[in-house]
């Protein structure tokens, strides 16, 4: 397997390690996005300018700054800065995007379409809630469009390893299914030959694998930014078999969140390697999905933290976060992949 190591090209100052930059993206004045996409164009480019093009989508699905909320029009002009038309926001709530639950939206560019979940939101609780659901459920067979031999060997591996995957990503998913299916599919119809990529973050990295393991399309890639895991050897097994361009999956340092629910008999990375970011901003692949935080300690001292940091973000600015968790910074994920362009 012939793996490449990206080191930084620029070194761009990181956004202080608080609790406030890791739960919230740039405030306005300290992020342009796609910068860069008039010089790196995402069409025709290699997997790391696709990366940063999908690390700039998936922030931008959170469709904040800092804990402000963007109008509708300061989120099409991000995208219009990349040459990027907005076609769909997906969303629980159709009547507001930015209502609790799960939101995404689907973006078109010059032969190419972009579909970016949103991750998990500090003052959303029914972010948490899908989180924190680890009962590993059945997954169904989406793939329609599945050939005949390819159809068999799923049928085979279903029945020798069930495809199992994480119940709160699936609930979730589930929610806008209807709509992530029909902007894939319309977009599709539109652009028979264009590449979709499939993005997000953290819980928007989880619904963007999920996505991408229900469709046939040989066109389809997925790159994912702190992805938790999704499922068991069964889904990855589908995961790896499915025709489409295949997965992307990124790590910051020690991220936490990539590393839970903890690697078990039934819990498995899809894929099993990962490109991580170093110390020094390079990303290198590894097999190595070990884990340096105590996650009990970890989690208890989450859960004495104050109350009113989930909603102040004068408390949050001033409080730093702790190592493993400050990794998992959308900004950090931004920062350093547009680094190695």
């Amino acid at each position: 397997m012939n793996v490449q190591t990206y080191c930084p090209k620029r070194s761009t100052p990181l956004l202080a390690g608080t609790l406030k930059n890791l739960f919230y993206p740039p405030e306005k004045s300290e992020y342009e996005y796609f910068s860069r996409a008039s010089s790196a164009p995402f069409a025709g480019s290699d997997n790391i300018v696709k990366a940063a093009w999908a690390a700039d989508a998936a922030m931008l699905s959170y469709a904040r700054y800092g804990p402000t909320r963007m109008s509708d029009d300061e989120l099409t002009d991000h995208l219009s800065q990349a040459a990027l038309k907005l076609e769909m926001r997906i969303g629980e709530n159709p009547a507001d995007w930015n209502s609790p639950g799960v939101q995404a939206y689907f973006a078109s560019g010059d032969g190419f379409g972009l579909l970016a979940f949103r991750g998990t939101e500090v003052d959303d609780p029914s972010d948490v809630h899908y989180d924190v659901d680890i009962l590993l459920v059945p997954e169904a067979e989406y793939r329609g469009a599945l050939s005949p031999r390819l159809g068999h060997l799923a049928l085979i591996e279903h029945l020798l390893a069930p495809c199992l995957v994480h119940r709160g990503f699936q609930t979730a998913l589930n929610r806008v299914w209807d709509q992530v299916h029909s902007a894939v599919a319309d977009y599709r119809s539109r652009e028979s030959g264009a590449e979709i990529c499939v993005t997000g973050h953290s819980l928007g990295g989880a619904l963007a694998l999920l996505t991408y393991s229900r469709f046939a399309d040989p066109l389809i890639s997925v790159f994912t930014l702190g992805c938790p895991r999704v499922g068991n050897g069964g889904f990855r097994k589908r995961v790896t078999a499915n025709p489409g361009r295949g997965h992307f999956r990124v790590v910051n340092q020690d991220d936490l969140v990539a590393h839970i629910p903890l690697e078990s008999a039934l819990y498995r990375h899809a894929p099993a390697g990962c490109y991580r970011f170093d110390k020094a901003g390079c990303l290198n692949y590894t097999e190595d999905d070990t884990v340096g935080v105590d996650l009990v300690i970890l989690s208890e001292m989450l859960a004495s933290l104050p109350e009113d940091c989930k909603t102040n973000p004068k408390v949050l600015a001033d409080l730093p976060a702790p190592a493993g968790i400050v990794d998992h910074s959308v900004a950090r994920y931004a920062m350093r992949v547009w680094d190695c362009v």
